[in-house]
C-alpha cells in the first residue's frame, strides 16, 4: 500500500459557476469516503479562462479586442466536438432547453448552460461566443486582484484546489498570467514561492516526497518494472 494506505487522485470537473460545480465536488468526495479513502488527498481541478489587465477597465478593453475575432461558426464546431450535440440544428436565438441536450451525447457541458442558476438566457449563439474565448471555460475577467478574488471564490465555495487555465491568445495570456496574476496569488500565499528544490509537478501538487504514483494507484499497475499485458 501507498503512504498512509491510500493513493492520490485528481479529478477535473466542469462547471460555469461554483454552485453548479459544488455539488459535483462533493459527490466525489462522498464516493471515495465511501470506499474507505479519505476525501482530502483528492485534488480537484476546474477550468479558468482569466482576461488580465492592469485594471479591470483594461481588461475588458482587451477582452472587446479578442470578440473582433472571435468566430460563431467556430465557437459552434468548438461545442459541438466536445459535446457531440449538433448545435447547426438549433436556431441559433432560441433559448436552450433539457431537451437540447440529447440523450447519448456528451451533455455535461451544455447541461451547465441550461441548468444556471443566475437566471442568464443561453442561446446557442451566446454559447457559441463564450466558446470562442474560453473554450467552454469560465471567464475571469478583471485585474489581478478581482482575478485572484474569484479564483479564492472557486476554492471557499466549490472546495477545488487548482486551476487549468485556459489561454485566449498565445503567448499573451500567459504572459499576463506569469505577470499580473502569479504575483497576487502568492502575495495571497495561493501560490508557492519559487524554491531551488527540485520538486516534481507531481510533488508541488502533492507534497514534497510524492514524486511517483503510490502503489496502490491504479496507474501503477503500468509502469515499465510490474506491467503484464493480458495475452489474447
Amino acid at each position: 500500500m501507498g503512504k498512509g494506505g491510500h493513493a492520490l487522485w485528481h479529478a477535473f470537473v466542469g462547471g460555469n459557476t461554483p454552485a453548479q460545480t459544488a455539488p459535483k465536488v462533493a459527490k466525489l468526495q462522498a464516493a471515495l469516503a465511501e470506499k474507505g479513502r479519505d476525501p482530502r488527498l483528492l485534488k480537484v481541478f476546474i477550468s479558468l479562462c482569466p482576461v488580465l489587465g492592469n485594471t479591470g477597465e483594461e481588461a475588458h478593453a482587451k477582452l472587446e479586442d479578442h470578440k473582433k475575432y472571435a468566430s460563431v461558426i467556430g465557437g459552434l464546431l468548438q461545442t459541438s466536438g466536445v459535446t457531440g450535440i449538433d448545435l447547426s440544428k438549433i436556431p441559433l436565438d432560441k433559448e436552450l432547453s433539457a431537451a437540447d441536450t440529447g440523450q447519448s451525447q456528451i451533455r455535461t457541458h451544455l447541461d451547465s448552460f441550461v441548468n444556471t442558476a443566475e437566471g442568464k438566457k443561453w442561446t446557442a449563439r451566446r454559447v457559441s461566443e463564450f466558446a470562442a474565448i474560453g473554450g467552454l471555460a469560465p471567464l475571469a475577467i478583471g485585474s489581478p486582484q478581482s482575478v485572484a478574488d474569484e479564483m479564492e471564490r472557486w476554492i471557499d465555495e466549490a472546495d477545488v484546489d487548482g486551476f487549468n487555465l485556459v489561454s485566449v491568445v498565445t503567448p499573451q495570456s500567459f504572459e499576463d498570467v506569469v505577470e499580473l496574476l502569479v504575483p497576487e496569488l502568492r502575495r495571497r500565499g495561493l501560490y508557492a514561492e519559487l524554491s531551488d528544490e527540485d520538486l516534481t509537478t507531481r510533488e508541488r501538487v502533492y507534497g514534497k516526497g510524492r514524486r511517483f504514483l503510490e502503489e496502490d494507484h491504479v496507474g501503477s499497475r503500468y509502469k515499465y518494472a510490474v506491467y503484464r499485458e493480458d495475452l489474447p
